[in-house]
């Protein structure tokens, strides 16, 4: 299953974000593709905004490999694999969401459900184009997210 999704500024992509977050059920792995400043962590500062965390303590874990928040509904972990190419997340499958942004290997493999979201430049600066594939298990959250469409 694959959706695209056209954005118009950062209001559509937090309403977006919003409506994923509603989807979800607390034991995904959401992988996050696309170029440099497309959204990414954008993207995850208001999700994790949206489950009842903080927007102000999201920032991109490309140092430091991985960010853990807490939230009122699942604690979120947000990896970058920018500058690492292998990271185990055995121990945080079935404890919160994970959110993974460079991601390379096969996820399916966890048994859980896999949602990925490639982003891609609009026709300005402010607009972005989502692809969103229900990768593993996953189409609650694809139904979920486009049923209403």
């Amino acid at each position: 299953m694959k959706r695209t999704v056209q954005i118009n500024g950062l209001s559509e992509l937090k309403n977006f974000s919003e409506r994923f977050a509603n989807c979800l059920s607390g034991d995904e792995i959401i992988l996050l593709k696309g170029n440099l400043g497309t959204g990414k962590t954008t993207f995850t500062k208001f999700l994790v905004g949206s489950l009842g965390g903080s927007e102000e303590d999201v920032n991109s874990p490309t140092f430091t490999v991985m960010n853990e928040y807490d939230t009122k509904k699942f604690a979120v972990y947000h990896i970058d694999l920018y500058r690492v190419k292998e990271f185990d997340i055995t121990d945080f499958i079935g404890h919160g969401i994970v959110v993974i942004e460079w991601p390379e290997e096969d996820y399916s493999q966890y048994g859980v459900p896999v949602i990925e979201i490639t982003f891609e430049y609009g026709d300005d600066e402010y607009k972005r184009i989502l692809i969103v594939s229900s990768v593993y298990k996953a189409n609650h959250v694809f139904n979920c997210l486009f049923n209403s469409d």
